[in-house]
């Protein structure tokens, strides 16, 4: 059997222009309960996303190649999550806003460890070894298998809710061995649900603020896995500001906690990711209840299939 190994986000050109996290005051939401009252939230993860639209029918070579690419990812400082988003349909059988059809993920608990893992050898190592051939032979495979380069969306990650991760993670031995022949798309190994808001300019602390007094029961629920709000970090390139951003065992967890009687009351439009504030009425991106207006335009969901999967112990 091949050694087929996850490896962290390739974020292609994506040189950051601060050093660090600036510091921020704010209480901060523990899990499993958000139930903070709050102006501005701190954030407790850093997360990074490639968005690649994949040609079709060259799906199963573009996992292969990524499931062969080595990586030390989950032996590094500060390393939490990894996994490649596979697109999936949605509820309600609505069209893709996008081609985006495959999202690498990785979660760390802050930005300083997402930057030294950039500045490490095992960024070099997990990009054609960094030398000239693996970068070359790097660059062919996109070429073949993707419609253009790849786009980042980089995000703080605030009110995390996180469960232990299982046994056969995977993250203390840094890698996973995955068979992947390039004939058949990989099996999803969970299920991932995004809700993406694109708010107002001025409204980003009330949003949070409001996301953030909400209770939380995700921690309840069977088959729930991880939880992170996402607000951008740097200028959006598709006018999403913010994300919820859940894991889930499969879909039929996530479908059951959707169904479940014991949600927050209220309306149900756009209230398709764990625990959205203030969704607005159909059509429209004014708040049902009426509550002062957030978002420019209703909410986007996108739905998807984990693979690749790679955890630290303690989970999202």
């Amino acid at each position: 059997m091949l050694v087929l190994l996850a490896c962290a986000c390739t974020v292609v050109g994506a040189a950051h222009p601060r050093l660090r996290i600036t510091p921020r005051i704010a209480m901060v939401a523990k899990a499993p309960a958000f139930g903070v009252q709050a102006r501005d939230i701190q954030a407790e993860r850093y997360v990074a996303q490639n968005r690649f639209r994949v040609k079709r029918g060259r799906e199963a070579a573009f996992e292969k190649r990524w499931a062969e690419r080595r990586s030390r990812l989950g032996l590094l400082d500060g390393f939490r999550f990894f996994c490649m988003m596979r697109r999936t349909e949605t509820f309600d059988g609505a069209a893709f806003e996008d081609d985006v059809n495959y999202i690498s993920t990785t979660v760390w608990e802050n930005f300083e460890a997402y930057g030294a893992w950039k500045k490490g050898d095992a960024f070099k190592e997990a990009h054609g070894g960094g030398t000239l051939g693996g970068v070359a032979s790097m660059l062919m495979a996109t070429a073949r298998n993707t419609k253009g380069k790849p786009k980042t969306a980089m995000w703080e990650g605030l009110l995390p809710v996180s469960m232990p991760a299982a046994a056969s993670a995977g993250a203390g031995d840094g890698w996973r061995e995955v068979f992947a022949d390039g004939e058949a798309q990989l099996d999803g190994e969970c299920f991932l649900a995004m809700n993406r808001f694109s708010v107002l300019p001025g409204k980003a602390a009330a949003f949070e603020e409001r996301f953030a007094s909400r209770e939380s029961t995700l921690s309840s629920f069977k088959g729930f896995k991880g939880f992170v709000l996402l607000r951008r970090d740097g200028k959006e390139d598709d006018g999403f500001t913010h994300s919820t951003w859940s894991v889930w065992k499969d879909r039929t967890a996530f479908a059951e906690w959707k169904e479940s009687a014991s949600r927050p009351p209220g309306p149900r439009d756009y209230d398709d990711q764990p625990e959205t504030p203030n969704p607005p009425a159909a059509g429209t991106a004014q708040p049902a209840d009426g509550a002062p207006r957030l978002f420019a335009r209703p909410p986007v969901p996108a739905f998807f299939e984990g693979i690749l999967v790679l955890e630290s112990a303690n989970g999202v």
